[in-house]
């Protein structure tokens, strides 16, 4: 007997769910999603962190087993992760001998935010706003090219970066270490091009954040809740509408940031359908995948269980949930999180549709027309 899951017909439905996201999948990526199971659908939507920082660790472990039975997309590297260079690069050894196409991703802004940074022997990224005050694009496309090259070497090839936020001064949590380009729209746009280029000529994907604009908050999501209602305006959108309409972003990344503006409900972006599906995709026109920031911050750790903020993020429209699994280490979390989702389908709060349009996008990320 067929299985309707995983029968001839995912290829047209994955179709069906590509057009619907307006993307095109490539042969390669259709035969390869339309081969999954539920489960493994699933666990294309999760990167996941671990707790470790040498290959013969239970957290590498642990990664490893995930990746070869299917149950996670991609691995998520934080600073506690990069000790050395022999350690995060015999990591990513490891796991991408399991599976070659799963994503690598780390944060390589520049400046102070740079984990595979000049102490473990890499060359030193100039904060953003430093590169944009030496006035030269081309200039930074060479410097973000060099930093690509040594990227790629060391296994990775998804960065979460670049910031695409408005900079302001006052701001403690981007302005203040310099992560944003410049205060217009214009100028933020064209320097982050000029990282995205260098990334993916490099063969890199780059997540833009913080969706809807992170600039001119006055809290740390790190932290807990930040409301930018009072501080926020639509010239933050400005550099992610640039992008978006020169072609230049596959990723965005949402914030944990309410703004009561744009959705009266009052709850984070990261689980705001009105601010992802309405204001993202349906008034700028993007067309790619969204990914969360980690749902393991306090912002949401502290409001919402482990399972409500899975869900909601994708009820809201995210395709990719970025977990650190570093609170509260949970080595079978993949399979909670995939009983969870399982459950909200069978229950009628999710649709199979709804995860085969993620896997789309991400099957369209992986392998671009």
């Amino acid at each position: 007997m067929t299985d309707p899951v995983c029968g001839p017909d995912r290829r047209r439905v994955l179709g069906w769910a590509a057009a619907g996201a307006g993307l095109s999948l490539v042969p390669g990526s259709l035969a390869l999603a339309e081969g999954l199971s539920l489960e493994q659908r699933i666990g294309q939507m999760l990167l996941l962190g671990f707790i470790g920082s040498t290959v013969d660790t239970d957290g590498a472990d642990h990664i490893a087993a995930h990746l070869e039975a299917g149950r996670i997309g991609g691995v998520l590297f934080l600073r506690h992760n990069v000790r050395s260079r022999e350690g995060v690069e015999g990591l990513t050894a490891r796991f991408r001998a399991i599976a070659p196409d799963a994503w690598m991703a780390v944060d390589q802004e520049g400046g102070v935010v740079q984990r595979l940074s000049r102490d473990l022997g890499y060359g030193a990224v100039p904060r953003a706003l430093l590169v944009a005050q030496a006035g030269d694009a081309e200039a930074a496309h060479t410097v973000y090219a060099a930093a690509a090259q040594e990227f790629r070497a060391a296994g990775f090839n998804m960065n979460l970066a670049p910031v695409a936020d408005l900079n302001d001064p006052e701001n403690a949590v981007i302005g203040r270490h310099g992560r944003a380009y410049g205060d217009d729209g214009a100028t933020v746009a064209a320097y982050a091009s000029a990282f995205i280029d260098a990334y993916r000529e490099a063969g890199a994907v780059c997540a833009i954040k913080h969706f809807p604009g992170h600039g001119h908050s006055r809290g740390d999501s790190h932290a807990g809740f930040v409301d930018i209602t009072e501080t926020w305006t639509d010239a933050e959108l400005d550099p992610f509408r640039r992008l978006i309409d020169a072609g230049e972003a596959r990723l965005i990344m949402g914030g944990h940031l309410t703004q009561r503006g744009l959705d009266p409900a009052d709850v984070p972006v990261t689980f705001s359908a009105p601010v992802i599906e309405g204001l993202l995709r349906g008034e700028m026109g993007f067309a790619g995948a969204v990914m969360t920031d980690d749902l393991d911050m306090a912002a949401i750790r502290e409001n919402y269980s482990q399972r409500e903020a899975v869900l909601r993020s994708i009820e809201a429209g995210n395709d990719i949930i970025m977990l650190s699994n570093s609170a509260a280490p949970d080595p079978e979390l993949p399979q909670r999180i995939t009983r969870w989702v399982s459950e909200a389908i069978a229950e009628g709060r999710l649709t199979e549709a709804r995860i085969d349009q993620s896997v789309a996008r991400i099957a369209a990320l992986r392998h671009p027309v």
